[in-house]
């Protein structure tokens, strides 16, 4: 989560967390990791939650963004010159915690503003076609 009063918005948290829930749960819970969230100030880097945690994620929410920010950007040629997202360092780093069964699901969101309407189906695909390079199976 992104802020201290949401549970787990540290590494710590969400396994503390989980392993509360998994104590007496039928069924393991897993989580939805989100990178682009802006947690704890010690923990902003997206690339150490999905090193923490991708080995127990089913599902990451992958946005373009800024540090400290989740700004949910498509993953454009202008936002992926100034967003801090990288698909191939993203995919790498899931490959490396074993992980064989994870979905990468675009969470991306456009304001409701008239000069910006006529990009969202263009950004949606050209998001598409980026991580389509590095998400082969």
């Amino acid at each position: 989560m992104s802020i201290p009063r949401e549970m787990a918005c540290t590494i710590g948290e969400t396994n503390e967390l989980l392993d509360r829930i998994n104590a007496n749960c039928g069924v393991p819970m897993k989580i939805c990791l989100d990178v682009g969230h802006a947690p704890h100030p010690e923990e902003r880097d997206p690339y150490e939650w999905i090193k923490a945690l991708a080995n127990i994620s089913t599902m990451i929410h992958i946005q373009q963004t800024e540090l400290n920010k989740s700004n949910h950007w498509p993953f454009t040629e202008k936002y992926n010159d100034i967003g801090i997202i990288n698909a191939e360092k993203v995919v790498d780093l899931v490959r490396e915690s074993g992980n064989t069964d994870v979905l990468f699901a675009l969470e991306i969101s456009h304001r409701e503003h008239w000069d910006t309407d006529g990009l969202v189906i263009s950004d949606l695909k050209e998001s598409a076609e980026h991580w389509r390079r590095y998400v082969k199976e």
